[in-house]
């Protein structure tokens, strides 16, 4: 109420204020208290909800007056007194305090909002005091009797509730319309701050506008770029493969037209094929060139030299006298006159005997030059009359150069592949058109069958298998690595023996090749190792190919090994005594690879297969020639070590069960190469 009344003070003139406060002082004087412990109580309430001494207090102040002798039985009354000395002085400072009054009833309202919950628990309190004081009232009484209830009505007692309610008004009353001017404030002062973050945050998204629009524009700028780029790449493939196509051509048909021009010199030297006619047959036979023929003379001028001084022998030895008829004088000159003659012939024939061995070792090797020559010139013949001779782009990517060899089924090119940038070999698989289409079908699942099995090895002594692709019905294409040396049957046939250094590391590479397929999940039995399958890369680095009869170990497969079902395949010099048993299905192994290896070995060092070197396949099977190979005899010449004999001996172990296989043979000591 005090607050209310200060409140009110501001907004109302000095003439009604002496009127508002003595209608304060008669409702104040008109309600008595119950007791004077609950007077004190209930009036030290505002202090502790904030109400301390203020303005309130130059208003009225509430004196509660009692005698110091509070036993005395006649006792007194409390009543409460207006001060009219202060409220003298504020009719007289009204128009100076007004002002005090409305800050002080701001401040206090803040306080009363601030304090609302403090409020609820001083009313708490209140209330044990209160009922404490009337507890004391009550034993009071039964003291101090004398006291009666006239005088204690006129006290002034305001309870709790009264207390709140006064309270509530309060806050109800003109507070609110300073609380509501202060949070109008606030919230002008908020709307300002929102706004300048609306403003902010609207300048940040304009910002951000622009910068994803400059973002979206450099965007489509790179899409066309690299729709451009992509354009420009197409088109430039186009261009560099046509200008690489060109080039690879133009080298390729140098080489043909080198390679052939090569060939007519050679066999103006060593010879051509003509053409014999013997009626109506035509038939073609080997006739020699004038290198040969001049060779050919001169051992026949050799010959006959050599066999007139073999005659002069003889008719020297005739002519020697008779030691017992001529004088010792004269016969002891003949006789070494004759000695004498008789020593030059023997000297001419040692002379023609060296003569002799120039002479055959230049024939051998313009024999291993004809040799060389014939296969030229049948690769030459195959090329031309190939159908893929014409540089054809195979797959898009292929290039077709120059044929590299042809074989039963299969034409092998040397090709360039256009999106890796390398060199490949492109083997050609033709069926016959003549074929079923059951023959066909089974050759085409030998084919994918052997890709299969190659296609997972990668191994630096396997030649790699890339890819593989149709061509049309009838002919289909398997992309291998290009190897640029030559294969070891052609280094054999140019040097049929090798020194056992050269021969040794050769096999050694074979074996790691070998170790390889049987260290895999499924073993791999290659079942054709031969000089032909061996091929050397620009580096000299072995590698063995041709996986068309490998043969896949199954898991099951027992220690025997498994079922030959392709009895009769293969080269026969090459396999091992196992493969020829005719009387029950053979059992084979990895030990099959290890016989030929075993024979590969022995050919490097001795230039000849151990078996049936001279025989062909017909005979070999047909006089059970390998059947019959219980044991490798070495000719004494060349001299080998008698490690590699020894090796050689394990590999061409007769009896399938004592032979070592791959994993076995692969450590022996003449397979390891230790820093001496």
């Amino acid at each position: 109420m005090v607050i209310h009344f200060a409140s009110n003070s501001s907004n109302q003139s000095d003439q009604s204020l002496p009127t508002k406060i003595a209608k304060l002082e008669a409702r104040m004087v008109g309600k008595a208290s119950s007791t004077s412990t609950s007077q004190a109580t209930s009036w030290s309430a505002p202090a502790k909800f904030g109400l301390g001494p203020g303005p309130a207090d130059n208003v009225a102040e509430l004196a509660v007056s009692s005698d110091s002798d509070d036993d005395d039985d006649n006792g007194r009354e409390f009543l409460i007194q207006a001060n009219t000395q202060k409220r003298r002085k504020l009719e007289d400072d009204n128009s100076s305090t007004s002002f005090e009054h409305v800050e002080t009833a701001a401040d206090t309202a803040k306080k009363i909002v601030d304090n609302t919950d403090t409020s609820k628990v001083g009313s708490d309190v209140n209330r044990r005091k209160q009922s404490r004081v009337k507890g004391q009232t009550n034993s009071g009484r039964g003291r101090g009797s004398r006291v009666s209830d006239q005088t204690k009505s006129p006290a002034v007692s305001v309870s709790n509730g009264q207390l709140e309610n006064s309270y509530q008004k309060l806050q109800d009353g003109l507070p609110k319309e300073q609380i509501g001017h202060d949070r109008q404030t606030v919230f002008e002062e908020e709307i300002t701050s929102l706004r300048a973050k609306v403003v902010a945050l609207e300048e940040e998204l304009k910002k951000s506008r622009q910068e994803a629009s400059d973002y979206q524009h450099q965007c489509q700028q790179l899409e066309k770029e690299l729709k451009d780029l992509k354009d420009y790449e197409q088109q430039t493939k186009a261009k560099r493969t046509k200008i690489i196509s060109e080039l690879l051509i133009s080298v390729s048909k140098a080489e043909r037209q080198e390679a052939r021009m090569k060939v007519r010199q050679e066999s103006l030297r060593l010879g051509n094929v003509g053409v014999i006619r013997a009626g109506t047959i035509i038939s073609e036979a080997w006739e020699d060139g004038q290198a040969l023929k001049d060779l050919n003379a001169q051992l026949r001028n050799l010959l006959e030299t050599k066999e007139a001084i073999e005659r002069q022998r003889k008719l020297l030895k005739k002519r020697q006298p008779d030691k017992s008829d001529g004088g010792d004088v004269e016969g002891g000159l003949q006789e070494e006159d004759s000695l004498i003659q008789d020593e030059i012939y023997k000297s001419r024939l040692a002379s023609i005997k060296r003569e002799e061995d120039v002479i055959m070792r230049e024939r051998d090797r313009y024999e291993l030059e004809k040799g060389r020559l014939i296969r030229e010139m049948k690769r030459i013949r195959d090329e031309d009359g190939s159908r893929f001779n014409n540089f054809q782009i195979l797959n898009h990517r292929y290039a077709l150069l120059n044929l590299l060899g042809k074989g039963g089924f299969s034409e092998v090119y040397k090709a360039f592949d256009l999106v890796d940038h390398r060199y490949v070999a492109c083997k050609l698989h033709g069926l016959n058109a003549q074929w079923s289409e059951e023959k066909k079908q089974s050759y085409i699942r030998h084919a994918i069958r052997e890709y299969n099995i190659h296609k997972t090895l990668v191994h630096h002594h396997i030649v790699r298998l890339w890819d593989i692709f149709e061509i049309d019905q009838n002919t289909f294409c398997t992309i291998l690595e290009y190897c640029s040396g030559k294969d070891l049957d052609a280094v054999l046939k140019a040097t049929p023996v090798l020194p056992e250094r050269e021969a040794r590391i050769i096999i050694v590479q074979i074996f790691q090749g070998l170790v390889y397929l049987n260290k895999k999940s499924q073993k791999i039995i290659h079942y054709d190792l031969k000089p032909g399958n061996v091929l050397f890369d620009e580096f000299g680095i072995a590698k063995v190919t041709d996986f068309g009869l490998s043969k896949i170990v199954e898991d099951d497969v027992g220690s025997q090994g498994m079922e030959l079902t392709s009895q009769g395949a293969g080269t026969y010099w090459y396999l091992p005594p196992e493969c020829f048993e005719l009387s029950k299905t053979p059992l084979i192994s990895s030990k099959v690879d290890v016989w030929s290896a075993g024979i590969l070995f022995y050919q490097m060092l001795f230039g000849k297969r151990p078996f049936g070197h001279d025989q062909s396949q017909e005979r070999i099977l047909r006089e059970d020639t390998i059947i019959k190979a219980r044991k490798v005899e070495f000719p004494t010449r060349p001299a080998v070590s008698n490690e590699a004999k020894e090796f050689i001996r394990r590999c061409l172990t007769y009896n399938q069960a004592d032979r070592p296989d791959v994993l076995c043979i692969a450590q022996d000591p003449y397979l390891t190469y230790t820093k001496k």
